[in-house]
């Protein structure tokens, strides 16, 4: 099966969405944020070092980016790119588990449109003496 190439349309739609999403300290391309998301659910799988636990929800921001753009971007592009996105989600959620935020089901935390910042890592590295934060319950598996 030969590859189906984009047209000028689809390349504009790209460039409009780092355009439009371009902040002065990220002006990367959808390219570049696919394998940012890419680099931190294998991250995530490996094992998130503890030392960073309280910047986790920082780091699952990479995917808002990707979450923004979609809706910019061409029917074709989506089509294609998003078995690639779904692939990284369903890695993402197997890595990870909900977090349990007062008032809400599990449920309700999976149909939220930004769910990754609502999931915390199943595995930690790092020296077992730090803190993880209270929301990681249960505790993740601490491996070496």
């Amino acid at each position: 099966m030969e590859k189906e190439s984009l047209d000028a349309e689809d390349r504009a739609s790209i460039r409009l969405a780092a355009q439009r999403l371009s902040t002065p300290y990220d002006t990367g391309s959808l390219d570049d944020h696919m394998q940012g998301w890419a680099g931190f659910v294998a991250e995530v799988e490996e094992g998130i070092d503890a030392m960073w636990a309280w910047q986790f929800d920082n780091d699952a921001r990479a995917r808002d980016w990707l979450h923004d753009a979609w809706p910019i971007l061409t029917e074709r592009v989506r089509r294609l790119r998003q078995p690639e996105l779904d692939a990284l989600d369903e890695r993402f959620r197997a890595a990870t588990a909900p977090i349990k935020p007062l008032g809400m089901t599990p449920a309700e935390m999976a149909g939220r449109p930004q769910w990754w910042l609502y999931r915390y890592p199943l595995k930690v590295t790092g020296d077992p003496a730090d803190p993880l934060p209270a929301a990681w319950s249960p505790e993740p598996d601490r491996i070496e």
